[in-house]
């Protein structure tokens, strides 16, 4: 009984919290970006120059399903390539799932 109960709290919490995040270089990727990443959504001037690295893109599911779990997951890949921003970015929310894209860039 005490085996069931573990394997359904098991299969409950995975189930339950998941964003993953993913990108495509298109550009060169540097060292960990440490600041702040700015996000600009889709049809917002990205504000200057700037140098592309990658199209990030972050799906949330369950409770993450929501837009800041989703962005803080493109901000987060963003900073691991080395960029400061991410551009353009597209969000789309459904019944259980919501995914975020963008481009991760260097501003000049």
């Amino acid at each position: 009984m005490k085996r069931t109960a573990l394997l359904f709290v098991a299969l409950g919490i995975a189930g339950c919290v998941t964003v993953k995040a993913e990108h495509v270089l298109t550009g060169t990727p540097r060292a960990a970006y440490v600041g702040s990443v700015k996000v600009v959504m889709d049809g917002a001037p990205a504000g200057g120059e700037y140098e592309e690295v990658a199209i990030v893109s972050a799906t949330g599911s369950g409770s993450d399903a929501a837009l800041p779990a989703v962005l803080g997951a493109l901000q987060a890949d963003a900073a691991s390539l080395g960029c400061d921003a991410v551009i353009h970015v597209r969000y789309d929310r459904g019944v259980q799932s919501a995914t975020a894209t963008g481009v991760a860039v260097r501003l000049k």
